[in-house]
């Protein structure tokens, strides 16, 4: 019997940098999406030594209760908060008034990436930093990335979740990531049921592996532009994992083309590719 049951997608906050949280939401429910990623914190990334301040669209006190009020009226729940960084000497504790934030979004995941070089100590800050999630009743989610030095690779995430051996901690699959640390559609098979979270959408060209791609990272391709296997890799994530459309696009912001429009297009490249998966086991 053929599966009718549409995946719900979601829109993350990078896929659209040059509009507010607010914009985000509206935007995400005129293109026909189910939910949304928002920032909640806004960490200082190491990059190449040094402490730069990114400055995201972040839900800040003063426009807590709007975007509450427009998450109620369009419908649209919140997948993930982001992002919280596992840095080394951080003071978990200043990360509590994003979890706040995000659980009061309704968010079911917090996000983080391991920066901390040294296994023992990224375990132990990771193992205290899901005590802190869980008492908002939030998942953390690691991110792993070629570019973040604790956290490379899906092995590597896998090794986190044992050695913490939290009930709240699992991992996304970004398929970015995934290709340029030379993981694949099996390698996210193989740990679904335990270990994945949710799914990303993006492409790029071509399937090499690479350490370092800043570049290509903020200027991700369309579903269908690029030459990732994202039917075989969203097929290999858990059936009632949610997927969200992640694709930042510098070169569109740049060249001043509309987000809305952008996020149109990926909506309806993403819910086609999504409709087009093969049907999942436990789907009704």
């Amino acid at each position: 019997m053929e599966n009718t049951v549409k995946r719900p997608l979601g829109l993350h906050q990078s896929s659209a940098m040059d509009i507010t949280p607010l914009e985000l939401i509206k935007a995400a429910s005129l293109a026909g999406y189910d939910c949304v990623s928002l920032f909640t914190n806004n960490p200082s990334v190491p990059i190449d030594g040094k402490a730069d301040m990114f400055v995201f669209p972040q839900v800040r006190e003063e426009t807590r209760r709007e975007v509450l009020d427009c998450l109620d009226a369009t419908g649209l729940t919140v997948i993930n908060a982001e992002f919280f960084l596992m840095k080394p000497d951080i003071a978990l504790e200043s990360y509590i008034p994003g979890l706040a934030l995000g659980r009061e979004l309704g968010a079911r995941h917090a996000i983080t990436h391991v920066f901390e070089t040294e296994p023992a100590r990224a375990v132990e800050i990771l193992g205290t930093f899901c005590d802190l999630a869980g008492a908002q009743d939030l998942t953390v989610a690691l991110e792993f990335c070629q570019m973040t030095p604790g956290c490379k690779s899906i092995e590597q995430a896998t090794w986190f979740v044992d050695q913490v051996g939290k009930s709240n901690l699992g991992f996304g699959i970004c398929p970015m990531h995934l290709v340029r640390s030379g993981g694949t559609a099996g390698d996210v098979s193989k740990r679904a049921d335990k270990y994945v979270l949710y799914g990303q959408v993006n492409d790029g060209k071509g399937l090499h592996t690479s350490p370092a791609y800043f570049e290509e990272v903020h200027d991700r391709e369309l579903p269908g532009d690029g030459d990732f296997p994202l039917h075989d890799i969203l097929s290999a994530l858990p059936a009632d994992a949610p997927i969200e459309v992640k694709i930042p696009r510098d070169s569109r912001i740049k060249a001043g083309g509309s987000a809305q429009d952008y996020i149109s297009r990926a909506f309806e490249r993403t819910r086609a590719l999504v409709d087009g998966l093969k049907p999942v086991a436990g789907a009704d």
